[in-house]
């Protein structure tokens, strides 16, 4: 008679076909890894085609609110959106947040002037908040072991930059070839097809059930966000584009901040289900993850939206060129996410990743700052390449050190504290950066003799360096006017740059704080099971014997 494979000699019982399991397992990927790249891919399309862009419907001053109305929205979504989950289960959330974020790419695509274009980027913002924060817990509902967790999410993660390998290039080819607008309008065929994949693919696990949604810490945290926000942005800068930094309307922002933020604190430690339990942040490694993740946001975004705009304006490169030289920094994060996830999956350490990626990461911020227009581009390929290899150590590593360190049913609203942090800090970061780099840049400028000499429309037009990019302007500007302006440019960037060094430097705070976290790996499992098995065994041997 034919044994079968499956069946046990010791209890008589079918085991699942394990092959089967794993196909299942791998189909429910593919609608996880799809919307990833749908999300990630429009983060970095539109960098490229942002100068383009600005230049199309002008307002330099709102330059990083287009990228900062989606991640305040999103921001605000991450947590709300990870509760939910928990509560009904992810399928069904993640298939309404592919279709929020759709609706957002087509308005955003026939936006009509920048205001819209920002208030469109935030309807896109809440549909990939949704998206993001629940795609990471599904990793942890599919895999239960942590080695394997380990090695997928490094994966997952890489999915992520391979969105960010494709976008600024495709991004640039768009803007060049066609109209910058395709570069939301692209979204639609990923977005169908991720849809498509995760109603087939994705199993509808059940959620915790109906309990209550904390509505009222929701609305009190996005007030204090919206209420930095709007104090980092307009902070320092003339009327009526902004006030000055003791001014009441600054000022009172600051205050609204800050009194919404211990209201929030507040509510979040009496509500029967908060958005963001307080509890676990006495656990060590949670505290020094929301630091890590706050730090790297910053940095991330605050960096990676201006390469571009130097890249174009000081360095004269095409759409496509700068989305070219885009790509080594997106392929260093896919790598360094692969071998990182692999790293922990087989030695489990989590403090090499963290230590060597910060590492990295601060050496590739200090070498963006010694950019000038006249700097090879075979450097910015090598300093991005650095910089990319710290990302992409430390955004993997983060999600393991919080799944390892909490509870299975805190598991969603964990993982999306990694996330709602890190929007946090990309959008305190790019206001930072850029309210840095708009009043740097027009100091500079109007303490320019040359410019100074100029016809006053020629200066207005100069207060738009995106405008630079056409070539017809330039042609009709001199030499020295185009290299004054240039330089201008390239030292309110660098002033950018060392905000995200410095904030680099709390992202190096919380490393040291992170305690020592190793993830045991399926071998090691087996290994310990089997000593405790012949331990066992052994004390059974000697209470026989002394019988």
């Amino acid at each position: 008679m034919n044994q079968d494979p499956n069946h046990t000699k010791e209890t008589g019982q079918i085991q699942p076909d394990v092959k089967s399991e794993n196909k299942a397992l791998i189909l429910g990927l593919s609608g996880i890894i799809l919307s990833i790249l749908l999300a990630a891919l429009d983060q970095t399309i539109v960098g490229t085609a942002m100068p383009r862009i600005v230049e199309e419907l002008q307002g330099f001053s709102l330059f990083s609110w287009v990228t900062t109305a989606y991640l305040l929205t999103s921001t605000a979504t991450i947590p709300i959106a990870g509760k939910l989950g928990d509560m009904f289960g992810r399928k069904w959330l993640m298939l309404a947040a592919v279709v929020i974020f759709l609706l957002g790419s087509i308005l955003s695509g026939a936006a009509p002037s920048m205001i819209w274009l920002v208030i469109f980027r935030g309807i896109q913002g809440i549909g990939a908040g949704a998206l993001m924060s629940n795609a990471f817990a599904v990793i942890g509902d599919l895999f239960p072991s942590s080695a394997k967790r380990a090695k997928w999410q490094g994966f997952i993660a890489a999915a992520f930059g391979m969105a960010s390998v494709f976008g600024p290039a495709l991004g640039g080819f768009i803007t060049d070839n066609l109209n910058w607008r395709w570069v939301f309008y692209v979204n639609m065929p990923v977005g169908l097809v991720a849809l498509v994949a995760l109603v087939f693919t994705l199993p509808n696990k059940p959620g915790a059930g109906r309990r209550k949604i904390d509505w009222l810490g929701s609305a009190t945290i996005i007030g204090a966000v919206v209420s930095l926000l709007l104090a980092l942005t307009w902070g320092g800068q003339k009327e009526p584009h902004g006030y000055a930094w003791a001014s009441p309307q600054i000022l009172g922002l600051f205050l609204g901040a800050l009194v919404l933020t211990a209201l929030f604190i507040k509510i979040e430690l009496k509500v029967a289900e908060p958005i963001l339990p307080m509890h676990l942040f006495k656990v060590k490694a949670i505290r020094s993850v929301g630091l890590i993740s706050l730090s790297i946001g910053a940095v991330m975004l605050g960096t990676s939206l201006y390469i571009p705009l130097f890249v174009q304006v000081v360095m004269g490169q095409s759409a496509s060129g700068s989305g070219a030289i885009m790509t080594p920094l997106s392929l260093s994060v896919v790598f360094a996410n692969i071998l990182t996830g692999q790293f922990i999956g087989r030695i489990g350490i989590l403090k090499v990743p963290f230590f060597t990626g910060a590492a990295f990461l601060i050496t590739g911020i200090g070498l963006l700052m010694t950019l000038t227009a006249s700097s090879p581009l075979w450097e910015v390929v090598v300093f991005m390449i650095i910089l990319g290899a710290g990302m992409g150590m430390i955004m993997p590593t983060m999600t393991i050190a919080v799944q390892e360190s909490i509870e299975r049913k805190d598991l969603g609203v964990g993982t999306s504290t990694v996330q709602f942090f890190r929007s946090i800090g990309s959008t305190v970061g790019v206001a930072l950066v850029g309210t840095s780099v708009i009043n740097s840049y027009s100091a500079n400028l109007n303490e320019l003799p040359v410019v100074k000499s100029l016809p006053a429309p020629a200066q207005a037009l100069l207060q738009e360096p995106q405008n630079l990019i056409n070539a017809q302007l330039v042609s009709s500007l001199p030499g020295q006017v185009i290299s004054a302006v240039q330089g201008a440019l390239a030292h309110a960037i660098h002033n950018g740059f060392l905000i995200t060094l410095i904030v680099g430097a709390i992202l190096v705070v919380g490393v040291f704080m992170m305690p020592s976290i190793v993830v045991k790996s399926a071998h090691s499992v087996k290994a310990e099971a089997l000593k405790q098995d012949a331990a066992g065994k052994a004390l059974s041997d000697a209470g026989t014997a002394g019988v």
